[in-house]
């Protein structure tokens, strides 16, 4: 694909968010092109190398001023995802994980455990539905589980519960995943 047609398809996909419903009404692909929606850059010369995997970890570990906001380190897997497969890497070969502790914890409860302990629904969970659905691993720690004192009850089904953060990052680093800063 050329640079211009880039281009043209970086501008058309902004055209569309921009348009967009809010993002709290919004689910699925897109939800994920939302958040990872970046302005297009006319005449890129690095290009992503479609024969290789990418796989990446990020820490999400801040929650929200306010527990009705999203968590805002759900937006970096997205903007990745979005970037490569806009680069014309199949979608088969983006490896993303996120590992949830600190007070981000929080956002990986389910509806009802988390309007029981904060008053509101839980605005993370369209877009931790949208990366699952998307592939991205979502693993949480189990020790600021239980230092936050959440139920594993209340924890998302499709949301993976690790001994600790330390060791989910140890294990998907052996696997060969770059740990990314936020």
């Amino acid at each position: 694909m050329t640079t211009l047609a880039h281009f043209v398809r970086g501008a058309a996909v902004g055209a569309l968010i921009a348009v967009a419903t809010p993002a709290a009404a919004q689910t699925g692909e897109a939800l994920l092109q939302q958040l990872g929606a970046t302005r297009p850059v006319p005449n890129q010369t690095f290009h992503a190398d479609k024969a290789l995997d990418y796989k990446v970890l990020w820490d999400v570990t801040e929650g929200p001023a306010k527990p009705d906001e999203r968590v805002a380190g759900y937006s970096r897997p997205a903007g990745l995802m979005v970037q490569l497969t806009g680069d014309g890497v199949d979608r088969r070969r983006v490896h993303l994980a996120v590992i949830v502790h600190g007070t981000a914890t929080f956002s990986i409860m389910n509806n009802a455990g988390y309007r029981a302990m904060h008053g509101t629904d839980n605005p993370n969970l369209a877009v931790l539905e949208a990366l699952n659905g998307a592939g991205v691993q979502i693993i949480v720690c189990g020790q600021a589980l239980l230092n936050r004192k959440v139920p594993r009850d209340q924890v998302l089904p499709f949301v993976k519960v690790a001994p600790s953060a330390t060791f989910a990052r140890a294990a998907l680093h052996a696997q060969g995943y770059a740990a990314f800063a936020p």
